[in-house]
Formats: structure tokens, C-alpha cells, sequence
């Protein structure tokens, strides 16, 4: 007995909402769906044995205004005292199409004197025309905003690497008079399908 279960690329998945329980199989990524009558190209499934967990070091910072805002040092980066919602990146340039994001954390040093905040998001940068971002569902950090070391685990919605994307972690501080925050880097959890 054969059973045959409906399929498609990506795009053809996304573009529909599986019944609830109904699977369908994504031939571009390689992977499985299953339906719960709600979600647009259902819930992707990453089946065990198939797929192996690696976790990339990461801290190869982007800084639009070194000096005067996030500044590249030897631990990482930092945001030195009295700056207001200064942002830069951490690209993740190790993803394959197909890789599955799990989970990222982000670690550092806050020295609070005053009133500091450190947020964190992972993104998805779309190709378009102009260039958009989309926030990752669930890819937000818990605001750091103490004194001492941070060691901040994320677990967004397990987003699949796709083509014509590209994805960062966002980083956005603010430091009062006394503040610094560095951030060392993040370590985000991969699953790579062979």
C-alpha cells in the first residue's frame, strides 16, 4: 500500500492552511509539515536522528558608528556611559539554506551606575526593494537592565534558513552617566539537515 501525501516548494506550502493533523511535505527544504487548521503552511516538524544540533560561536559585530556608539574591543563590543538606543548587528553568516534556528544566548558584562537597558532580537532580513526586516516570532531577549555578568537564553519559534534571506541578531542599549555594557557574543543552536 502506497501512501501519498501532498507536497510542493516552499512557497506552494506557505500559501496554504493544512487541516488539522493533515501533512504536507516541503520538497524545497526537505522537510515535513503537519497541519493543525490554523497556521499557513502548517508547523514545520524537525524529526529526530535525521537533523544534528550544532552550536556556532558568534561575534563578528557590525558598528555603524564606531567611537561614538557601539565600539569593536578585544572581549567584543561595547557601548561606553551616557549613549541613548544605539544599535548594531551580529550577523549570522555560518546558516545553510534548510538549517533550522533553535536558540540563541547572548553574553556580556553590564556595569550599572545609573539606568542601562540592553535589548536583543533576532531578525530576518528579506530581499525587496527596499531591503526589509521582519522580527523573528519569539526571537526577543528579557531586557537586561542590572548590574553584572549576562548570560541570556532566547528560544524563538524555530525559523528555517530560506533563500533570498538573511538573518542578525539586533542589538540595541542604552547606557546612563557611570553605564558600559559589553556583549562578547552569542551562541546560537542550530539544526542542519543532512
Amino acid at each position: 500500500m502506497k501512501i501519498v501525501v501532498k507536497r510542493g516548494t516552499t512557497a506552494q506550502c506557505d500559501a496554504v492552511t493544512p487541516d488539522s493533523g493533515e501533512p504536507i511535505y516541503d520538497e524545497t527544504l526537505d522537510q515535513l509539515r503537519i497541519g493543525d487548521g490554523a497556521t499557513a503552511g502548517g508547523d514545520k516538524i524537525i524529526m529526530v536522528g535525521l537533523g544534528n544540533s550544532q552550536t556556532f560561536m558568534v561575534n563578528a559585530f557590525i558598528c555603524p558608528a564606531p567611537g561614538t556608539d557601539w565600539t569593536p574591543q578585544l572581549e567584543g563590543v561595547g557601548l561606553a556611559q551616557s549613549l541613548v538606543t544605539k544599535k548594531c548587528w551580529l550577523p549570522l553568516n555560518f546558516l545553510k539554506i534548510g538549517d533550522v534556528i533553535t536558540s540563541y544566548k547572548l553574553v556580556g558584562d553590564a556595569t550599572e551606575a545609573a539606568a542601562l537597558t540592553l535589548d536583543c532580537k533576532l531578525v530576518q532580513i528579506n530581499k525587496a526593494d527596499p531591503l526589509t526586516t521582519t522580527d523573528v516570532t519569539n526571537g526577543g531577549m528579557t531586557q537586561v537592565d542590572a548590574d553584572g555578568n549576562f548570560d541570556v537564553a532566547v528560544n524563538p519559534d524555530d525559523t528555517t534558513v530560506a533563500t533570498d534571506k538573511q538573518y542578525a541578531l539586533e542589538l540595541l542599549g542604552t547606557t546612563g552617566v557611570g553605564d558600559s555594557i559589553t556583549v562578547i557574543g552569542a551562541e546560537v543552536v542550530i539544526t542542519r539537515l543532512p
